[in-house]
């Protein structure tokens, strides 16, 4: 069915890593190395840049991208940090390039192991010891839980826009719109889903829809190749969506919210927020003064 389904959305392994090597500026698709690491079956697809000379001691910056998206919206980090020293980017397990495992779990701890379980075996696969995490939404969530669960690992946390900072409370109103998406998302309906069902140019017109609202005046990329990027990780099946909604609902409310658990951080943490930005940024002015 696998075949079918590329078939009759135009796309495939092939197209999903050209789409993504086109993100990329060229002075990184000429120095980067690129490699797969990890367990067998969950493998993460993995750009590496070395930094300047004598840098080597440095831990790596490693940065870890959002729910549905890919290493490729780092271009523009990896082209600075790597005048500084050393920096990865890999794509999350079920996203990108990267292979997609089978979710089969049901649980909150089952939904962590699917991400956190993948981007242990990748640390120890590339031989890195320790590292400073750099997560932007639901990448910022997982970073943070790493941290958490792996506290000698990670050195520092940057935290851009992290979703499941903050739980859920009903008792605000939270519109007409937020009941209308919860209940869909409730029946596992989800953009990526909508986009496969579509495929062809009715998935791509969504695509550019999403793309021409969320990114055009923020990005020096053309609504044109970042429709196609877009495209291409969304429309291929993947079972990250399901440990996903057991861990952030929709709003990026916390299931398991991060504030009440980040206090237990070894690692210094930095919040990162936009001046108009999607998450408001009260939950983090509250933790700071528990955190390291």
């Amino acid at each position: 069915m696998e075949w079918l389904l590329n078939t009759w959305c135009g796309t495939g392994y092939g197209s999903r890593q050209a789409s993504q090597s086109r993100m990329l500026s060229s002075a990184t698709r000429a120095s980067a190395s690129v490699k797969t690491a990890g367990r067998p079956g969950s493998q993460l697809y993995t750009v590496d840049l070395e930094g300047p000379d004598g840098t080597d001691h440095l831990p790596p910056v490693v940065l870890v991208h959002g729910f549905g998206m890919g290493l490729g919206f780092w271009a523009r980090q990896l082209d600075e940090i790597r005048k500084h020293r050393r920096v990865l980017a890999f794509d999350l397990p079920g996203m990108g390039c990267s292979d997609r495992p089978k979710f089969t779990g049901s649980t909150t701890k089952e939904a962590e192991d699917y991400f956190l379980g993948a981007i242990r075996d990748w640390q120890q696969g590339m031989g890195i010891q320790r590292m400073i995490l750099v997560g932007h939404a639901f990448g910022a969530y997982l970073a943070a839980t790493y941290a958490l669960r792996y506290p000698k690992s990670v050195t520092q946390l940057l935290l851009s826009s992290p979703s499941g900072l903050e739980k859920y409370n009903k008792y605000h109103d939270h519109g007409d719109v937020h009941l209308i998406m919860s209940v869909l998302w409730r029946l596992h309906v989800t953009p990526q889903s909508l986009v496969r069902a579509l495929g062809g140019w009715m998935g791509r017109l969504l695509v550019r829809s999403f793309a021409a609202a969320r990114f055009v005046g923020e990005s020096s990329l053309s609504l044109g190749q970042l429709t196609d990027y877009l495209y291409h990780l969304w429309v291929l099946r993947s079972d990250a969506e399901k440990p996903y909604r057991l861990l952030v609902g929709i709003g990026g409310y916390g299931r398991k919210p991060l504030c009440d658990r980040m206090h237990k951080l070894k690692a210094p943490a930095t919040f990162i927020f936009g001046e108009h930005d999607w998450r408001s940024h009260a939950p983090a002015d509250n933790l700071l003064p528990r955190l390291p």
